[in-house]
């Protein structure tokens, strides 16, 4: 393998998420009196609550966060490992790969929503939103990432599926990947390599 650490992000990567975030975004901003439709909300996908905010120009309260944490309870039963990824991160361990995440999600939507998909069993480090003051697509998730697994940028490559994930690889001057498995027609000429199918990883 070309490098030794393959880092991930999570929603839209490997675990599809996209229909259950869109619709409690929808159904959360509905609450504050605001009517997007799903094609509109996509802005928010791989970036902060605050960031996402920002994007649609929404005005919200501090409560936001919690209703849509109980927003997102109704639907996050609905995702799963897309078609090949779990095949995929196991070839990469059994390679001798140290695998990380990196994602904008917090500790606690960690824990409580991809619990069940057992990614500790797979995954060395993670660095999640509270670990650093800037996130994507400005490099300091990836920064921290190096720091705390001890790697050098030309061991690591960062896979995501958003353009702000290949900035934020390209931003740390890291090899950077990007995934159209999900058929979400995102399209990023910056990425250095463009992954079609889990199995391509496993000729890096």
């Amino acid at each position: 393998m070309q490098y030794k650490h393959i880092i991930f992000d999570l929603d839209g990567t490997l675990i599809d998420t996209e229909e259950a975030i869109l619709k409690t975004w929808q159904n959360t901003l509905e609450e504050y009196g605001y009517q997007y439709t799903l094609d509109e909300i996509k802005v928010v996908l791989g970036v902060t609550t605050q960031i996402g905010l920002e994007r649609l120009n929404a005005k919200v309260d501090d409560n936001y966060a919690h209703r849509w944490q109980e927003n997102y309870e109704k639907y996050a039963i609905e995702a799963q490992f897309f078609d090949g990824t779990k095949e995929m991160l196991k070839a990469l361990k059994e390679k001798g790969c140290i695998l990380g995440i990196v994602s904008s999600r917090s500790y606690k939507e960690y824990e409580k929503y991809f619990s069940m998909f057992h990614l500790d069993d797979y995954f060395t480090y993670k660095v999640l939103e509270e670990d650093t003051v800037k996130h994507k697509p400005e490099a300091e998730p990836l920064l921290k990432y190096m720091e705390i697994a001890k790697a050098m940028k030309d061991e690591c490559i960062y896979i995501g599926d958003m353009p702000s994930d290949i900035q934020c690889a390209n931003n740390a001057f890291m090899a950077s990947g990007l995934v159209t498995w999900n058929k979400s027609g995102v399209i990023c000429d910056e990425a250095k390599y463009i992954f079609n199918n889990p199995t391509d990883l496993l000729q890096l």
